[in-house]
């Protein structure tokens, strides 16, 4: 009998040993410095322990105690802070077609050269123009099978009357002018997965801009606002400005500078009673510019686009971190920090626009953008301190997703 007993034992300590010796969940991030929220001072030395996806604990060295058998990253010499948010992207270049049969390791390494390589852990879509492929998209990311951020979309948008934007040729948006069709075509895109809707409040078809009327704008954004979703407008230049602003629109996606006109105090102060929220993308100008065999940045369309940010950053506007990369083909970061620094944004406005401010805009303020107790575990690490170069805001060495590292600067760039 007591053979019998000792050989079941032995029988049995293979699998307990391989249960015991097995990854560990959660991680332990240690030794960096940490930027837990915009206007907070550093914490040095910091740890932060992850499990199950949420940050369990957060302080000093002196303060946090690792779990035994925690996997630890030592993170030394670099600087952590909330995972980052792109309020506008595209998922449109051809990397992204056939979405729900792509290899998932294809699609990962897309992501990584993107988005996650730059700390994004959540991404807002501004427009696409095959809605069911980005659906698939988010449900391969959702259920990790995919690496990449957490998707938010705005569906298919749609233009005015004779106003798809000449950019896209030979491509044409829906292009709407009645407002009951607006209304149904904001719910029926909700209704199939959107998060918020995108329309252009005036579009420059190549002759001239072309403006949306204003019943469209309300009717859309009326369609929106009864489901809580936030309302995007591309809004080119004053005149889609003004049309945003008393259609109720929720979010510009650029400043408005093709008409060469700085924003007023008084447009400053719409914006700001409309509590609406702007999305710069500088770089987008240069580009574009450059495109054109324009290398000169003192061009009126940049210097108009930094001044219009400026005002708004001055007087302690909304303002949301984007790219519009898909759209741009070049996905370095590092310009349009650049310019955020020219149009006298300061380090904190910065990480706000990154973190916090999507967050709460987004209605994820519970769990995204600080590094607490119980936020979810979104969380990027750079090489150097942008409070001393806003460069190194750019320059990631790790991207955490759900306590999950999906971008490692050592083997995936």
């Amino acid at each position: 009998m007591m053979k019998t007993l000792l050989l079941a034992l032995l029988l049995l300590l293979p699998r307990i040993f391989y249960a015991q010796s097995a990854a560990p969940e959660g991680l332990a991030l240690t030794g960096a410095r940490i930027y837990t929220a915009p206007g907070k001072p550093p914490v040095e030395n910091g740890i932060v322990i992850t499990r199950g996806g949420k940050i369990t604990a957060a302080g000093t060295s002196g303060q946090i105690k690792i779990p035994a058998g925690m996997k630890v990253l030592n993170c030394k010499g670099l600087v952590l802070m909330a995972g980052f948010w792109n309020s506008h992207v595209h998922f449109m270049e051809p990397a992204w077609f056939n979405a729900a049969t792509q290899p998932a390791a294809t699609l990962t390494r897309q992501m990584q050269r993107m988005l996650t390589g730059y700390g994004f852990t959540h991404a807002f879509d501004l427009a696409c123009l095959d809605f069911p492929n980005l659906l698939a998209l988010k449900a391969r990311v959702q259920s990790g099978e995919v690496k990449g951020p957490a998707i938010l979309t705005a569906g298919v948008p749609f233009a005015p009357p004779n106003g798809s934007p000449f950019y896209i040729r030979p491509l044409k948006l829906r292009e709407i002018g009645v407002p009951e069709e607006a209304a149904t075509y904001a719910a029926r895109q909700l209704a199939d997965g959107a998060d918020g809707i995108k329309l252009w409040s005036a579009s420059p078809d190549g002759h001239g801009i072309v403006p949306m009327p204003l019943e469209i704008v309300k009717a859309a954004a009326g369609a929106a606002h009864r489901l809580h979703k936030p309302v995007f407008a591309h809004p080119t230049a004053d005149t889609g400005l003004s049309i945003a602003i008393a259609g109720g629109v929720d979010v510009l996606a650029h400043v408005s500078p093709d008409g060469y006109r700085s924003w007023t105090p008084e447009e400053i102060t719409l914006i700001q009673q409309h509590h609406m929220a702007v999305i710069p993308t500088l770089k987008l100008y240069k580009w574009e510019l450059e495109r054109n065999g324009v290398t000169d940045m003192n061009n009126p369309l940049m210097t108009t686009a930094l001044q219009q940010l400026g005002a708004l950053a001055k007087a302690g506007g909304e303002i949301l971190f984007g790219t519009d990369v898909g759209y741009v083909t070049d996905y370095s970061t590092t310009e349009e920090f650049l310019f955020l620094s020219q149009a006298g944004l300061n380090f904190d406005q910065i990480l706000a626009a990154l973190t916090t401010a999507p967050a709460k805009r987004f209605g994820k303020e519970a769990s995204s953008g600080r590094i607490v107790k119980g936020m979810d575990a979104d969380i990027v690490l750079l090489k150097a301190d942008p409070h001393t170069d806003i460069r190194h805001f750019s320059e990631v060495a790790y991207t955490i997703r759900n306590g999950e590292i999906i971008y490692d600067y050592r083997k995936d760039r």
